[in-house]
Parts: structure tokens; C-alpha cells; sequence
């Protein structure tokens, strides 16, 4: 027993608490500076993708929003629907980059050991795998259209 009436630990003292305040304070504005970096960065972020089949270029925001979409010569030469796959594959590519960047620059601004990716993840579908069909679209009446992925369509 080393005497001390509260078990052996050292006191508390006012410069010790003051600090251990100043530490934490110190943690918490890094952390806040860092994810604002990271806020910044994301409002900046923009992927580009070019269709490997035709003269197709998209711009997507990190948050996967089509921002540019420029179709080249070469597509005058495809039918409707085979610019309208080729245009919805390369806005996919660059969604799901988008996807990718946003996540690594979220992770930075998370404590350590924060899993985002598996948090966010369907865990029962493989990686890059769409995700299954929204049956409320599938079974909607509305027009058959380009802007929906087949995937959302339903049975035909």
C-alpha cells in the first residue's frame, strides 16, 4: 500500500488536467482542420472517363453527379441504343472511380482504425458489383430509359 488514501494512484493536479485539456484540444483542431481539407477536396473532385468503344467523355463530381458529357464524331455512327449503353458504361466507370477517390479522401480524415469501406459496403456482394435491382423502379410503369441502368429495369 503506498499510503495514499485513494488507492495508490498519483492526484489529479490542476496543471496536469490543464495539460491533458490542451492535448485534447490540440486533437480535436487537427482533426478539424483535417476534415475540412478533406471537405475542401471533395467539393473539387472530379473524375473524367473516355469510352474505350467510341469518342465519349464524361465528368462525373465525387459525389457521382454528371456534370460534362461530350459525344465525338465517331458516335453519329452508332444506333440509339448503342450509344446509349456506351455512354451509360462510361458514366458508371466514372461514378464508381468517383466512388473510390471519395472514400480514400473521407478515410484520411477519419480517426485510425475507422473501417469506412466495410461500413458502407454491401458485405454479401463482391466488390465493384451494382447493387440488386430497386424492385420499386423495376415494377414502375414508367418509359423504358437510357438514363436507368438495365440492372434497375426488371424482367422484360
Amino acid at each position: 500500500m503506498s499510503g495514499l488514501p485513494h488507492g495508490g494512484a498519483p492526484l489529479l493536479t490542476a496543471e496536469t488536467a490543464d495539460a491533458a485539456v490542451q492535448q485534447r484540444r490540440a486533437e480535436m483542431l487537427s482533426r478539424v482542420d483535417v476534415a475540412s481539407r478533406a471537405q475542401q477536396q471533395l467539393a473539387q473532385l472530379r473524375v473524367n472517363e473516355r469510352s474505350p468503344r467510341a469518342d465519349i467523355d464524361v465528368v462525373v463530381s465525387g459525389r457521382g453527379t454528371l456534370l460534362e458529357l461530350t459525344l465525338g464524331a465517331s458516335t453519329s455512327r452508332m444506333s440509339p441504343s448503342e450509344l446509349a449503353a456506351e455512354i451509360v458504361a462510361t458514366v458508371q466507370r466514372a461514378c464508381a472511380e468517383a466512388g473510390t477517390q471519395t472514400l480514400a479522401l473521407v478515410e484520411q480524415a477519419l480517426p485510425a482504425g475507422v473501417d469506412l469501406a466495410g461500413a458502407v459496403r454491401d458485405p454479401a456482394l463482391p466488390l465493384g458489383q451494382p447493387s440488386p435491382v430497386n424492385h420499386r423502379l423495376a415494377e414502375s410503369t414508367e418509359p423504358e430509359s437510357w438514363l436507368r441502368p438495365a440492372y434497375d429495369r426488371g424482367p422484360r
